[in-house]
């Protein structure tokens, strides 16, 4: 029998204009609000095979059920998301999936022939790990570790969504500046 994973519960998109980006879904879209980490900062990050940190700024919102991700990177620096904006520019780079043990998960992919191209480590421990899946659907796979921690802020996001009035774009991750 093969693993399936838990479904797609995030839709991620490579944008040249954050804040623009912020917008768009905010107020054509409905989604929101959207939480913002500018420049994050990672423990960590590899990309197909080899140390590199790109900087870039991220935004969480929430569309319903679904979380949207918005990604502005801000150097040349090699990733997953400026490989993809070079070759297709902006618009939708990943879908994400949660994964309680990313060691097998890895492995099962790579037993299907998907190569692990990314992985990064924010400061906090969480890890993230993109696949490349794109010839089978145009987005890659990201697999996201879940922890107690994670779930919470996404908990979090996703209750500030349900109350949100529409008229704010940006709210603020408590203990952090956007």
């Amino acid at each position: 029998m093969s693993k399936r994973f838990d479904g797609v519960f995030q839709f991620a998109y490579v944008v040249e204009d954050l804040d623009a980006a912020i917008e768009h879904w905010a107020h054509t879209l409905g989604a929101g609000p959207f939480f913002v980490i500018r420049n994050a900062r990672y423990a960590a990050a590899e990309h197909r095979g080899e140390a590199h940190m790109p900087d870039v700024s991220l935004a969480f919102g929430y569309s319903g059920d679904v979380n949207i991700e918005l990604i502005q990177q801000h150097d040349d620096t090699p990733s997953v998301f400026l490989d993809f904006l070079k070759s297709r520019g902006p618009g939708q780079q990943h879908v994400g999936i949660m994964s309680s043990d990313l060691e097998a998960d890895t492995e099962m992919l790579a037993a299907r022939g998907v190569a692990m191209v990314q992985r990064l480590v924010n400061e906090s421990g969480v890890e993230t790990r993109f696949f490349d899946t794109e010839l089978h659907g145009g987005a890659m796979l990201e697999l996201i570790q879940a922890s107690p921690e994670t779930a919470a802020a996404f908990s979090f996001m996703k209750a500030a969504a349900e109350h949100w009035d529409g008229v704010d774009a940006i709210a603020s991750i408590p203990g952090a500046e956007a």
